[in-house]
């Protein structure tokens, strides 16, 4: 049975009402051959502490606890870096420290890789929730690489912490999440293995249960309209998908990011 290794951050924000949620999905997958590597990224609540140190002498788990915060895509990196190292693991999932993963996820995701040997990451639909597990928006995904590859401006290919890859694409130590981005850092990857000539594709359902807070939209602020942005000048760079529709299109998603928390709301619940 091919083995799978699950990649976690968890940091200061983290519930642990919601981390528990989280990894119980985790360790209620119908798929049994998995291992839940955990970075924690610097100093967490001690009710959050004192549950991941009780993990960490379990079977199945791999917890690190850092002393200084350096972001998601450092910790990402690390556990490829670990997974790599140790070896025999096929695939390398996501999992975000506050999401669902449907008992069948890592089931689906692994027979459709085994069935499917051209395709070198696959994420899923999303079904999005709020804070209390209230059902909000089911988010559709195209399933066909070429589509995925062709709307790059216009719609990221695949929701991140539904993602499951190819472990040995991570053996060239050159692919990896960007390190110095706060944010974005799944975009920037994407853009990178479409460059390389990794194919996508994501399962048409909803195998994540995607949390949304009250803060999703008052978080997404300037700085991150900027870097968004950027992305967007990054795979123009990279992918040569200059087009007047993406052009425009990357201009009114700037202005989108910056207006009020209200405005995105609307859009964010309307125009997808």
């Amino acid at each position: 049975m091919d083995k799978v290794a699950v990649a976690m951050s968890v940091y200061r924000s983290d519930k642990l009402f919601l981390l528990k949620e989280s990894i119980n999905s985790l360790i209620n997958q119908t798929y049994k051959n998995l291992k839940i590597f955990i970075m924690v990224d610097g100093p967490v609540d001690k009710p959050v502490q004192s549950y991941l140190a009780d993990l960490a002498v379990k079977d199945g788990f791999n917890i690190e606890f850092c002393q200084e915060n350096s972001g998601l895509a450092t910790r990402l990196n690390q556990i490829i870096d670990k997974v790599v190292s140790i070896g025999g693991y096929d695939y390398i999932a996501r999992m975000d420290a506050d999401d669902i993963s449907d008992k069948t996820r890592f089931n689906k995701q692994v027979k459709f890789l085994s069935l499917n040997t051209d395709v070198s990451v696959v994420g899923s639909d999303v079904m999005e929730i709020d804070e209390s597990g209230n059902e909000l928006f089911y988010k559709k995904m195209s399933s066909h690489h070429d589509e995925l590859y062709s709307n790059i401006i216009q719609r990221c290919p695949l929701n991140h912490p539904s993602v499951m890859f190819r472990t040995k694409i991570f053996q060239d130590p050159h692919v990896r999440y960007k390190a110095w981005l706060k944010n974005t850092q799944d975009y920037y990857l994407w853009v990178d293995l479409f460059k390389a000539g990794y194919r996508f594709s994501n399962i048409n359902e909803a195998l994540l249960y995607f949390r949304v807070d009250s803060n999703f939209h008052s978080r997404r602020g300037f700085k991150k309209a900027v870097n968004d942005f950027n992305s967007r000048l990054y795979a123009f760079k990279t992918l040569k998908c200059y087009s007047f529709v993406n052009i425009i299109h990357t201009g009114l998603l700037f202005a989108l990011r910056v207006s009020p928390s209200f405005l995105k709301k609307i859009a964010y619940k309307n125009l997808r």
